[in-house]
């Protein structure tokens, strides 16, 4: 694990350098994004979330530290799962929500997939839709909750497109799939096509291309982001 200087020594040089494979923080607040360095401080400004509940978040962490310890390298390796503020981010936001259809695209090693579920098992009605290039990741949940995983093939774009036209209006989509420019501006606008008005979009990696910051003011509102260790991730609400 990395020491507390080693991990502000690379947030320093991420926020002053930015991320050379996608691109930087000052770049997206000169985009439309309100960017920030908790989850604490986002829901502080973000009205629309609710108010922050510690407790609730830290409950989240801890989750987050099982399901890292338990899931990493199942599928692939650790790089690929998300970060603890995302995590805690989902996990208080659905305890203060419970939305009921969520739709999740990219399930790797399963982490968010069982941060959500592990809300959604105790919420009436609720169902998590999860879809990956990867049939084997279908095999990262088994508990009691209502989880579909949904194995992209073919041509992906068309083939997601047509598996979220059966789903009906979502709650909430989260975004953690392939973070190019081409693929991210796509499912960004199908998002928009899914979620009800009031509905979050969640993306990890925002900074990976510049799709949200090209594509997602245009449609929604509310753009936030929050550094989470090596990236940042974005909340946006439909209108």
């Amino acid at each position: 694990m990395a020491s507390t200087y080693q991990l502000l020594k690379q947030r320093i040089q991420y926020l002053t350098h930015g991320n050379y494979h996608g691109v930087s923080p000052n770049y997206l607040e000169k985009n439309g994004s309100q960017l920030f360095t908790t989850t604490a401080s986002l829901f502080d400004s973000f009205t629309q979330l609710g108010n922050f509940d510690a407790d609730l978040f830290n409950e989240g962490l801890k989750l987050y530290q099982q399901f890292d310890k338990r899931l990493s390298d199942r599928n692939y390796p650790s790089r690929f799962n998300c970060g603890s503020e995302l995590a805690g981010f989902l996990y208080l936001h659905l305890h203060n929500y419970r939305p009921k259809v969520i739709v999740e695209t990219g399930v790797a090693n399963g982490i968010t997939t069982n941060i959500i579920m592990a809300v959604l098992e105790s919420t009436e009605g609720a169902i998590l839709h999860s879809f990956d290039i990867n049939p084997d990741t279908k095999n990262v949940y088994n508990g009691p909750g209502s989880w579909e995983f949904h194995h992209l093939e073919g041509d992906f774009k068309s083939d997601l497109s047509e598996k979220v036209k059966d789903i009906g209006e979502v709650d909430l989509w989260l975004h953690d799939s392939n973070h190019g420019f081409s693929w991210q501006s796509f499912e960004y606008k199908l998002a928009h096509e899914k979620l009800k008005s009031g509905g979050l979009l969640v993306s990890d990696d925002i900074d990976a291309s510049t799709a949200w910051s090209t594509v997602v003011p245009h449609v929604f509102l509310n753009l936030s982001g929050v550094f989470d260790n090596r990236k940042f991730f974005g909340v946006a609400v439909k209108e």
